[in-house]
């Protein structure tokens, strides 16, 4: 088997298991471990094509040509319903975000999960993640969801679906990632290449070059160029809750909010991934990632073994 038809596989294994279909820019552009042109993948493809191994969808839409394995999970219908509820959501982003990005001390708020990949369901919720300046993460962690809550945008038990999950932050100092991957992690792998940005003071890039292993895993991915922003109106709000008083209120929110966190029993349950420490926040009480990995190793082999009858 050529190494251009083995890293296609291995990248529409992973994508099948988010019933995601790719086009062939994407497969490029998400190749896994395998440097490569344009060419090379549609030649790649192609010979794949011909062995029934994978198969291809036209949107009805755009026109687009969408290709997915032969055998996998139906997908191709599902997921052009999936990405128009996504261009929907992507809406209310951008509207919500001219609110939440006036909150102090975050350099950073970014979509992640189905979103970012444009494979919304109705009832997903919208995950954010955020990065925080040094030493206030818990004081614009409570900000922004105090924002969130008053406009009626905050996720909770109630109403999910549309709302925003503010379930991953950190600070400035913990932009490495590697403490949290596992040794195999296709799943994280491709979590921070489809990670997108929607506001930055100049951090995502850093937080890129402090991950540079991705462009290991991933060498035909191209780093986002998202517009670096820095409010004057920020900075005037920053530097009032700088300084002592400013240290005593990360301090008493970073308490009242760990606290509620390991509270959750859903937090302490086995497998739950949860970190709630003074520099990261993440809650991942049904951490999939493991799972994915095996179904993601298992479908491999079976793939690799079609391709070499």
């Amino acid at each position: 088997m050529k190494r251009i038809e083995k890293a296609i596989i291995q990248t529409l294994v992973f994508f099948d298991i988010l019933r995601r279909p790719l086009t062939l820019d994407e497969i490029w552009h998400y190749l896994y471990r395998q440097k490569a042109s344009k060419l090379q993948v549609f030649m790649g493809l192609k010979d794949l094509l011909s062995k029934k191994i994978v198969g291809k969808t036209v949107s009805p839409k755009t026109g687009n040509i969408f290709y997915h394995l032969i055998g996998g999970s139906p997908m191709a219908s599902k997921y052009f319903t999936n990405f128009s509820i996504s261009a929907q959501r992507w809406q209310k982003v951008t509207k919500v975000l001219k609110i939440i990005r006036l909150t102090p001390f975050v350099k950073m708020i970014a979509v992640i999960n189905s979103l970012s990949y444009n494979n919304s369901r109705q009832d997903s919720d919208i995950d954010i993640l955020i990065i925080a300046k040094k030493g206030r993460l818990w004081t614009a962690r409570a900000l922004m969801i105090l924002m969130l809550e008053i406009i009626g945008q905050n996720k909770n038990q109630w109403y999910q679906a549309g709302k925003f999950c503010l379930g991953f932050a950190f600070d400035e100092t913990r932009l490495d990632l590697r403490k949290i991957k596992f040794q195999d992690d296709i799943d994280f792998t491709y979590w921070l290449a489809n990670l997108t940005p929607v506001y930055d003071r100049g951090i995502y890039h850093d937080l890129i070059e402090a991950n540079h292993w991705l462009r290991q895993e991933l060498p035909n991915w191209v780093e986002k160029k998202p517009p670096r922003l820095e409010p004057e109106k920020l900075k005037r709000i920053e530097k009032m809750l700088s300084g002592k008083f400013g240290d005593k209120l990360e301090s008493w929110l970073a308490k009242i909010q760990i606290a509620k966190i390991w509270r959750d029993p859903q937090n302490k349950r086995r497998g739950a991934s949860v970190i709630a420490d003074e520099a990261m926040m993440k809650l991942h009480p049904y951490d999939q990632r493991r799972q994915r990995q095996k179904i993601w190793e298992q479908g491999l082999d079976k793939k690799i073994k079609m391709a070499l009858k």
